[in-house]
């Protein structure tokens, strides 16, 4: 896209690809989310983002990913990769 250059970047290995998270990849991150992603006992995040009903920690996930690449500029980013294993 040759107005937002991030929508293009790959790095690539032979098994793995870092990117942009696509529509769908959000989706099933949201969905990882919403289903827990470590013990509730344990707070392993700065930010307390998972500190939610699994409804609202989805849409959490969501916001964050829109609102870096509607802040992101040059001085100041934030770039959050998937991480693609053999495609998928």
């Amino acid at each position: 896209m040759k107005y937002w250059p991030l929508a293009g970047l790959r790095v690539r290995t032979p098994r793995l690809e870092l990117c942009l998270p696509s529509a769908e990849d959000l989706g099933r991150l949201a969905g990882l989310a919403a289903v827990g992603v470590h013990d509730p006992a344990v707070q392993p995040f700065t930010a307390e983002w998972t500190d939610a009903e699994p409804d609202e920690r989805a849409q959490r996930v969501l916001r964050w990913h829109w609102r870096c690449w509607a802040d992101w500029q040059v001085d100041a980013w934030a770039l959050d990769l998937v991480v693609l294993r053999e495609g998928s």
